[in-house]
């Protein structure tokens, strides 16, 4: 009997150890529909919020800004769910370029297939800041914290002709996978 417990205490402390990693859910979204465009030429296609993990962050200011700067400054490089766990995302390195992110693990990493469906459990965010409390907000974001980011996922119409879409959906990948979020609440949670 006394060795049953021991057991069940070991096993309880271990679930209790494993909780201590951030447990990030999905992003939640709900579609709108007929959003008329703003005089920035940006338009609402979704609500959108989040608690997720930072893995990298990218800001595109100064000599590396690009026409996209001007609406998202920053691109944070995020994962929830077991991509957001130690053991998966601490065996990936990650990087960031040009408004991509890119993600390798190791020969002896991809043995763990949670390693190998990283890439539906994380993504590249375009965060456009809904005012100067917010952009303040998201400088003060870094690598390795938990934030909650609330908002809009936008498609952007720029008066100069250029034009962005995001993503509407957290399964795909490559080019138009990205997410543009107007980002109306930016909290760091750890």
């Amino acid at each position: 009997m006394r060795r049953l417990a021991f057991l069940s205490f070991l096993t309880l402390a271990a679930c209790n150890a494993e909780s201590r990693d951030p447990h990030v859910g999905t992003p939640q979204q709900s579609m709108m529909s007929e959003v008329a465009t703003d005089v920035r030429g940006i338009r609402k296609v979704a609500t959108f919020q989040a608690d997720v993990l930072v893995l990298a962050r990218a800001d595109y200011d100064g000599w590396i800004a690009d026409d996209f700067a001007e609406y998202a400054p920053t691109d944070l490089a995020v994962a929830w769910g077991e991509g957001a766990r130690a053991d998966v995302h601490g065996r990936i390195s990650i990087r960031q370029s040009g408004r991509f992110y890119y993600w390798r693990a190791g020969p002896e990493a991809w043995q763990d297939p949670r390693v190998r469906r990283f890439g539906k459990h994380s993504a590249n965010w375009h965060l456009v800041p809904a005012n100067d409390d917010v952009a303040d907000a998201i400088d003060g974001i870094g690598r390795g914290d938990v934030v909650r980011l609330r908002g809009h996922l936008v498609d952007i119409f720029a008066p100069d002709g250029g034009r962005w879409k995001t993503s509407r959906t957290r399964t795909d990948q490559g080019a138009g996978a990205c997410e543009i979020i107007l980002v109306s609440e930016a909290s760091v949670l750890s």
